[in-house]
């Protein structure tokens, strides 16, 4: 073999070499480092999903995070009614930081909020955002508190449909549809929406709107024709919220938590910092020593290598 032709060859032999290397010293130091911490996982693990172990009845505050689109209400409402029904929790922080999401799975986490609170306190604690229907789940609590930057409010209901008729006219595309009934393809992006169609869906996006505005004005005690004055979808502060009395208080996670001793008679003094427990999170302290290790970093930089297929081209050709 001529020295043109081994030129290729060695440079394949080279990649090979070097992805083994790479392979072995990443497994070396995952197994050194992983398998105690896979171990400290499964402890961690039991720990918190047993949080109120060792705990006095009545000492402990449940925090149940209610994060992100809201989609899916099923893990948020089960542990609503696990903490609920726990003697050692004194009472739930309903922590939001949603934009909003679907109105059924809105409502659900609503209803179940107000009905546990006659069982323990429910204290929402208002994060960055708790717009729309994370405003919505929230205005069954106890009490709610908010910050005073929070941005919250957008009490609407909003429906789109794409319409991409021009650009399938363009393009001789055409959609043909066979339906049971005139109204079941409403919405179709490859024709206009009718007049009836309008109509039909705007009563039915007015009938949500009432059932927001209504489960506002019963969770927070306002007059519902107060609550259509500022009921267009604008959002507004914490601040602007408890001034139009949407929320009870201005503060943090920790007050909010506090509250939940005042209600049930047993102040905590003024030093004493009330014991969380979050149940939603079995391997929140795990997690915590992974990003302490920087696991999570080089596991992350390992995965989006091979992911993206781009091992090979992180060295010369």
């Amino acid at each position: 073999m001529s020295s043109a032709e081994q030129k290729p060859y060695r440079r394949g032999f080279m990649r090979e070499y070097f992805l083994w290397l790479f392979k072995t010293a990443t497994l070396i130091v995952l197994l050194l480092v992983g398998v105690p911490l896979f171990l400290a996982a499964v402890v961690t693990g039991i720990q918190a999903s047993e949080a109120t172990t060792g705990a006095k009845d009545g000492k402990v505050v449940a925090v149940v995070e209610l994060v992100g689109a809201i989609m899916d209400s099923k893990d948020v409402v089960a542990q609503l009614y696990k903490s609920a029904h726990d003697d050692k929790v004194a009472g739930i922080v309903l922590r939001v930081d949603s934009p909003g999401g679907a109105v059924g799975p809105s409502q659900e986490v609503y209803e179940a909020v107000k009905k546990l609170k006659l069982f323990k306190p429910i204290i929402v604690s208002m994060g960055g955002v708790a717009a729309s229907g994370g405003l919505y789940a929230s205005m069954g609590a106890t009490k709610v508190y908010a910050n005073s930057g929070t941005i919250t409010g957008s009490i609407g209901v909003i429906m789109q449909f794409p319409n991409f008729e021009k650009i399938a006219d363009t393009v001789g595309f055409k959609m043909v549809t066979v339906k049971s009934g005139k109204l079941k393809d409403v919405g179709n992006p490859f024709r206009p929406i009718s007049e009836a169609e309008s109509v039909y869906l705007q009563e039915t996006i007015d009938a949500a709107q009432e059932q927001f505005v209504a489960a506002v004005a019963d969770g927070r005690g306002i007059d519902a024709t107060k609550v259509r004055e500022f009921a267009d979808g604008r959002i507004f502060t914490g601040l602007k919220a408890k001034e139009l009395g949407i929320v009870d208080e201005i503060g943090g996670l920790y007050d909010a938590a506090r509250m939940i001793f005042e209600i049930n008679k047993s102040p905590l003094a003024e030093d004493e910092v009330p014991k969380l427990v979050y149940p939603g999170d079995k391997f929140g302290r795990f997690k915590d020593l992974i990003a302490w290790t920087g696991i999570t970093s080089l596991d992350t930089q390992v995965s989006r290598l091979f992911q993206s297929g781009g091992l090979y081209s992180t060295f010369p050709q």
